[in-house]
């Protein structure tokens, strides 16, 4: 092995492998065929970090270098060392601990359990707004399969699942730029998708915006233009008011209240760079944070996204 820094678990990931820790409900997916959920959501940080450092082995993010030892459960355990009684190294351990702290800050766990417990850490039990926030956990890239069925229950067709999918395989073996630039392609798809569902919608219902919208998009040749010039088009649209004040098209107005001008910004630039930079000669090295970052913002955004095509679908 290189070196252990090569497997250094992000914020992000460690937080999310904590959320799934604790909502597993499949004891086969634990180290010692035990959940939290069988516990009524109380028990030890050793416990925690016994099925965190299993699924961080199973996700691929770390190494296997040493079993998860069979304990009790609650029972607060011995002393962490790294390829002795864990495969966290000391800077993954400390990473857990960061986020531990940070979701008890949160109310998403709070010290101290009823029952066989302790009233004080390491005994702890998870909040009714924790128990939320389990159904609400982000899926991460190293979960190729949840990641795909989001993006399906979505609205993703065969050919943008097949796009996400290589993108998947990319991540998932360390090939950052490679992953991006398909993840770009998804979105690419994804825009041209809107672009033409926006031009069945204006033939129908807006002839002559539709007469202008094909003219500006005639003169452009990269997607990122092409969809500058679907943005300016869709706000007309979406603002456009009758002659009572009320608005021509209120659920495509009422979308604009899913997603904030930062994120339209973060899609445009997203096809800007993946396809104009990413996919081209530009010395452009993208870094496992950054493209965790646009994996995330791509899946919430073309949740959104899917929304807006179902609309032209159904008003052309």
């Amino acid at each position: 092995m290189s070196g252990n820094m090569d497997y250094k678990i992000s914020s992000i990931e460690m937080r999310n492998l904590i959320f799934e820790a604790l909502s597993i409900e499949d004891i086969s997916k634990t180290p010692r065929n035990q959940t939290f959920k069988q516990y009524n959501y109380c028990g030890c940080i050793s416990d925690l970090i016994a099925i965190v450092d299993f699924l961080a082995v199973e996700h691929a993010l770390i190494p296997r270098v040493v079993d998860i030892f069979q304990k009790a459960w609650g029972n607060p355990g011995d002393s962490l060392f790294y390829a002795s009684n864990t495969n966290f190294t000391p800077q993954n351990l400390d990473v857990f601990f960061e986020e531990l702290y940070y979701l008890i800050n949160q109310n998403v766990i709070s010290p101290g359990a009823n029952g066989n417990y302790g009233i004080n850490l390491p005994y702890f039990h998870v909040t009714e707004h924790g128990l939320k926030c389990l159904d609400s956990r982000e899926i991460l890239p190293h979960d190729p399969d949840g990641f795909l069925a989001r993006a399906k229950t979505s609205g993703a067709d065969q050919w943008e699942e097949f796009y996400i999918g290589e993108a998947l395989k990319c991540y998932n073996s360390g090939a950052w730029n490679a992953s991006i630039a398909m993840l770009g392609l998804a979105g690419e798809y994804l825009a041209e998708k809107l672009i033409d569902g926006l031009k069945s919608f204006l033939k129908k219902n807006e002839g002559a915006l539709y007469s202008r919208y094909l003219s500006e998009l005639g003169s452009k040749k990269k997607i990122s233009d092409k969809y500058s010039i679907y943005e300016k088009y869709l706000s007309r649209i979406q603002d456009k008011k009758k002659s009572d004040g009320t608005y021509q098209y209120l659920d495509l107005n009422s979308f604009k209240r899913l997603i904030d001008i930062p994120a339209k910004s973060v899609y445009a630039t997203f096809l800007r760079l993946t396809r104009n930079e990413v996919a081209h000669p530009s010395q452009l090295k993208v870094e496992k944070n950054e493209a965790l970052v646009l994996y995330i913002s791509y899946l919430k955004y073309c949740e959104i996204q899917h929304k807006y095509l179902m609309f032209y679908q159904n008003n052309s």
